[in-house]
C-alpha cells in the first residue's frame, strides 16, 4: 500500500511538473499572439487605416508607396516588407549582396582547424542551428546567444574569443544564418527562471530609456511604419530573421543582433550597453521570441 501511494505521489509530481512547465509559455503566447495581430491588423490596408496607426505620414505618398496587405512572414523583410522604392532598391542589391564575401569568409573560418585540429563541427550538431537561438540554458540559468556559443566553442578548443559585435564573429554567424535559411525560430521557456529573463526581456523592450525617452516600442511597434526623416522606421516583428545584417550606411559592415541592440539603445541617448550584458542578452530572448514560427532569412542588407 505505501508502495502505491508513493507511486501514485511520484507520477502526481512528475504530471504536475509538465504542466507547470507548458504555463512558462502561456503569458509569453499570450503577448506573441497579440504582437502578430497587431501588425497583421495595422498592415493589412495601411491606407485604410491611415488616420488609427499613420496619421502623421502622407496619404497620397502612402497609396504610392506602400505594399499590403502583408503576410506573417513577410515581416521577415523589416520595411522593406511594405515600403516599395527601398524594396526594389534592395532586391538589386541583393542580386550580388554584399555580404556575400562575409559569408564566404565565414565558411572558411568555419571550416579551418584549430590548433588542436578540431573545428566548431565539435561543438555544434550541425551548421545551420541559427534557430535555437537564443536559448535559455537551465544549467546556468542564463540566456544564451548564438555569439556566446561560438565564443564558447572557441575556448573550448583553446583559442581566444572573437571581439562581439562585428568582424569575424559576425561572419562565423552569417555563414551559420546562411546554412540555417528557411528554418524556423522555436524559442522555448523551459522553467521559471526562463519565464524571468523573458519578462525582464519584455520590460527592456517597454522601458523608456536616454534623454529621448524612447523605447524599442515606440519606435518598432507604434512607430513602425512611419517615416523618421528619410527612413521608413522597421517592425518589431521578424527583426530577428534577418540577423546578421550587413549595413551600407556607414562604409558597410556585418553586424550580430547584440550590435544592433547596442546601437539602438545608443540611439536613444542612452548609454550603449555591454555587449551580452544580460540586457541585451534577455532583450533578444523576449525579441526573437515574438517571432517564434517565421522563417529565417539572414543574413541581409539594411541602410
Amino acid at each position: 500500500m505505501l508502495k502505491k501511494l508513493i507511486k501514485i505521489a511520484i507520477l502526481s509530481m512528475i504530471s504536475g511538473s509538465i504542466l507547470f512547465a507548458a504555463s512558462y509559455n502561456a503569458q509569453a503566447e499570450k503577448d506573441r499572439k497579440a504582437f502578430v495581430n497587431y501588425f497583421l491588423k495595422k498592415f493589412q490596408n495601411p491606407v485604410k487605416n491611415h488616420a488609427k496607426y499613420f496619421p502623421n505620414v502622407n496619404l497620397d505618398e502612402m497609396k504610392k508607396t506602400y505594399r499590403y496587405p502583408l503576410s506573417f512572414q513577410d515581416f521577415q523583410d523589416g520595411s522593406l516588407a511594405w515600403y516599395k522604392p527601398s524594396r526594389e532598391q534592395f532586391k538589386e542589391l541583393n542580386e550580388f549582396p554584399a555580404y556575400s564575401l562575409e559569408v564566404d569568409d565565414g565558411e572558411v573560418l568555419w571550416n579551418k582547424p584549430f590548433a588542436n585540429g578540431k573545428t566548431y563541427s565539435s561543438c555544434f550538431p550541425e551548421t545551420g542551428v541559427r534557430n535555437d537561438y537564443p536559448y535559455f540554458d537551465t544549467k546556468t540559468n542564463e540566456v544564451v546567444t548564438i555569439g556566446q556559443a561560438v565564443n564558447a566553442c572557441r575556448v573550448k578548443n583553446g583559442e581566444k574569443p572573437y571581439k562581439y559585435g562585428k568582424g569575424n564573429i559576425a561572419k562565423v554567424i552569417a555563414y551559420m544564418a546562411m546554412k540555417s535559411r528557411g528554418k524556423k525560430i522555436h524559442v522555448t521557456i523551459p522553467s521559471m527562471a526562463a519565464a524571468q529573463a523573458y519578462e525582464h526581456g519584455k520590460k527592456e523592450f517597454y522601458k523608456q530609456r536616454g534623454y529621448l525617452s524612447l523605447s524599442c516600442n515606440e519606435c518598432h511597434v507604434v512607430s513602425s511604419g512611419k517615416r523618421l526623416r528619410a527612413e521608413s522606421l522597421s517592425p518589431a516583428l521578424g527583426q530577428t530573421t534577418e540577423m546578421p545584417v550587413y549595413r551600407v550606411k556607414g562604409g558597410g559592415t556585418l553586424l550580430t543582433l547584440q550590435a544592433r541592440l547596442a546601437g539602438c539603445v545608443k540611439g536613444t541617448g542612452a548609454e550603449k550597453p555591454k555587449l551580452q550584458s544580460k540586457t541585451l542578452r534577455d532583450l533578444s530572448y523576449f525579441l526573437t521570441y515574438m517571432s517564434n514560427g517565421m522563417k529565417l532569412y539572414g543574413p541581409d542588407t539594411r541602410k
